[in-house]
């Protein structure tokens, strides 16, 4: 659309018109090797105040409980597995044994330490001896009419945490380099390529591969952001066995348990070889090019459980110890988070006054904030496909 007159800012789309310098970097070119950092650019983020940041994460217990050791068909009080499991359940409840199918209804309120259950066995099923592992479902609360209110059950949110790190590359050049001409590149623009290049890249890997230290030893504090493989705890899957399509398949599974039906996955070529494999083999695999998503050039791959944004990482190729891994990102449960004032910026002329020289530095305090971690995945060693 044509502007007549002078054009300020104000006359920019919001889509055009990059809000930080942040993603200003980002937008030129996408498809970098920051290829994580460049998705959350994308996408909203959040300041902190302080340099921990914290969160809270909040889902409902599991509606399921364990029996522990053998129940005879008779018996009125069933022992149960794991720590206060009780505190899920109140009086009124009906289980569903998984097993069995035999339908139990609790007649009281557990008590500490709410590792045994009060039943009256066989409500509208067959009464049947219970084994050690046996899982009982809820399957909602019953009360007789005019009945007082039943016992409430609430759940406390869980605090989460990391930290922002502080990143700094810094540009070193006399003066007299700045002006000498050479016949590749202006040195000082060859310089802030190179070190915004390396800055970006620095923050991208400490997204995968961080860790989440904060050292108080020193002077002063000194701290590294959490990545993705030391946070995801639940879905982790080694196929260093091989890869079958059964196996690939449970994986998806778990993949999509919890959280959004479309998510992102970056991985090495070699993953995106033995994917590529299971669909030659199958014929059942629909996997496309897509639009670009999040400035990304993805392929589409849908399954039965939900939809990957297959994207190949850069760094995952380089690295002959990472070509075969993949992360799994829940695009709902992931952002940046930057200290009030400290998001990426571009800072010159921060040398000694007098030196004959000049030094620019990229400087950026910030950090991931990847919540729910069932949502989220790490698959490695993914570099033979069983047919």
């Amino acid at each position: 659309m044509p502007t007549l007159g002078m054009r300020g800012t104000g006359s920019f789309s919001a889509d055009e018109r990059p809000k930080n310098y942040r993603e200003g970097i980002l937008r030129i070119d996408p498809n970098t090797k920051a290829t994580l950092t460049a998705f959350l650019g994308m996408t909203p983020d959040a300041e902190t105040t302080d340099p921990e940041f914290k969160w809270f994460e909040k889902g409902l217990l599991s509606q399921r409980v364990i029996v522990s050791g053998a129940q005879t068909a008779g018996d009125t009080t069933l022992e149960l597995q794991g720590t206060a499991p009780g505190k899920v359940i109140k009086k009124g409840h009906s289980l569903f044994n998984e097993r069995t199918l035999e339908v139990v209804w609790v007649t009281a309120d557990p008590v500490n330490p709410w590792t045994a259950l009060t039943v009256v066995r066989g409500e509208g099923s067959t009464a049947a001896a219970m084994n050690d592992g046996d899982g009982l479902l809820i399957v909602g609360s019953h009360h007789q009419e005019g009945a007082p209110l039943p016992t409430a059950i609430t759940y406390d949110p869980t605090v989460k945490n990391n930290f922002c790190q502080i990143f700094r590359d810094v540009i070193d050049l006399t003066r007299t380099a700045i002006a000498t001409e050479l016949r590749t590149a202006k040195p000082l623009k060859e310089a802030q390529r190179d070190a915004l290049e390396l800055h970006e890249t620095g923050q991208e890997k400490a997204f995968i591969w961080g860790t989440g230290v904060e050292d108080v030893t020193g002077a002063q504090p000194e701290r590294t952001t959490k990545g993705v493989v030391a946070t995801v705890a639940t879905n982790i899957k080694d196929f260093s066995a091989g890869v079958s399509t059964d196996g690939w398949e449970n994986f998806l599974q778990d993949v999509f348990k919890y959280g959004s039906n479309t998510k992102l996955a970056l991985v090495g070529n070699v993953v995106l070889t033995i994917i590529s494999r299971i669909a030659r083999n199958t014929g059942t695999i629909d996997l496309v090019p897509a639009a670009e998503s999040y400035g990304l050039n993805i392929q589409r791959y849908i399954t039965p459980h939900g939809t990957l944004m297959l994207k190949a990482h850069p760094l995952f190729n380089e690295n002959p110890s990472f070509k075969d891994w993949g992360l799994v990102i829940d695009p709902k449960f992931v952002r940046y988070r930057y200290l009030r004032g400290r998001d990426t910026k571009y800072e010159p002329n921060v040398g000694n006054p007098g030196d004959d020289a000049r030094k620019d530095q990229y400087i950026s305090e910030c950090g991931l904030e990847l919540s729910h971690e069932v949502a989220h995945a790490v698959l490695k060693d993914a570099n033979t496909f069983i047919p």
